[in-house]
């Protein structure tokens, strides 16, 4: 029995993934070097995102205590000659 409606176009497959029983993928046609690049950036990302969110708050951090501890010397050592 035939179809009532024929498919307007069949895509083509541009790629494929073979999955061998060991679990083993291969992909055809090999990615380039460029997606190979991409595809290991994506996956780094969330880790990438975090160090770097880390560094930032390190460097805030020490920012924020240089900027205290040079108020804090000054205080001291105005209270000092007042007293004095």
């Amino acid at each position: 029995m035939l179809p009532s409606k024929i498919p307007a176009h069949s895509r083509s497959v541009r790629s494929y993934d073979l999955i061998t029983p060991a679990g083993r993928i291969y992909r055809f046609p090999p990615p380039s070097l460029l997606q190979q690049l991409l595809r290991w950036a994506l996956a780094h990302a969330e880790t990438v995102a975090i160090s770097a969110a880390i560094l930032a708050l390190i460097y805030v951090a020490g920012f924020a205590a240089e900027v205290l501890d040079r108020s804090g010397f000054d205080a001291c050592n105005d209270g000092g000659r007042r007293v004095g």
